[in-house]
C-alpha cells in the first residue's frame, strides 16, 4: 500500500492558513443542501492554531483501513482536523461545538469527522468514530441529500500514533 506523507510543517501551514481566512460558516443554501449547511454553520473557524498532533486509526469491521488525522489546537481545545484517507486529504474541518459528547469536525461542503471527546492532551489516547460526506440518494423518486459514511468503526492505532509523533519530535 502506497502511503502519502504530508510533511507536518506543510500540514500545519495549511491548517493555519485556512484558519486565518475568517468565518467558515456557509451562506444560506438551497433546501437540498440544507443538512450540510446547517451542520457546517455550527462549526467555528479557528483564528490561529498554536499546537498540533497527528493520530492514526484503524477503521472498518476488520480494522484494515488506515486513517490519519492531524488535529490543530488553541490552548487545550481541539479546534480543527484534517483527515488523510486512501491517500486523499480532506479540507480543513472545523470543530462543531453543537456536539457536546464527541469531537465532531465539519467542512463547509459537509465532510464530517467524528472522534471520541478529547482535549489537546488526550486526543492521541481516544478512539475515532467515522468519516462521512454528503451524497445524493433517491427516496420515493426524489433526490435527497444524505450523509454517506466513508469509513466507520475507527479505533486508535497506538503504535502508529506513537511513531507519527516521535518522528515530529526529531
Amino acid at each position: 500500500m502506497k502511503t502519502l506523507l504530508i510533511p507536518a510543517a506543510a500540514l500545519m501551514l495549511a491548517l493555519s492558513g485556512c484558519a486565518a481566512k475568517g468565518d467558515a460558516a456557509p451562506q444560506a443554501a438551497a433546501s437540498a443542501e440544507a443538512p450540510a449547511a446547517a451542520a457546517a454553520s455550527s462549526a467555528q473557524a479557528a483564528t490561529s492554531i498554536d499546537g498540533k498532533k497527528e493520530v492514526a486509526y484503524r477503521c472498518g469491521a476488520k480494522a484494515n483501513e488506515a486513517v490519519r488525522v492531524m488535529y490543530g489546537f488553541q490552548g487545550d481545545d481541539v479546534v480543527a482536523a484534517q483527515v488523510l484517507y486512501k491517500q486523499q486529504a480532506s479540507p480543513v474541518l472545523y470543530r462543531d461545538r453543537s456536539q457536546q459528547d464527541s469531537n465532531s469536525f465539519t467542512s463547509e461542503s459537509g465532510i464530517r469527522w467524528v472522534a471520541d471527546k478529547a482535549t489537546a492532551a488526550t486526543v492521541d489516547k481516544v478512539g475515532g468514530n467515522m468519516l462521512s460526506q454528503p451524497g445524493k440518494e433517491v427516496v420515493n423518486g426524489q433526490e435527497t441529500m444524505v450523509d454517506q459514511i466513508v469509513v466507520k468503526y475507527c479505533k486508535l492505532d497506538k503504535k502508529e500514533t506513537a511513531k507519527l509523533n516521535q518522528a515530529v519530535k526529531k
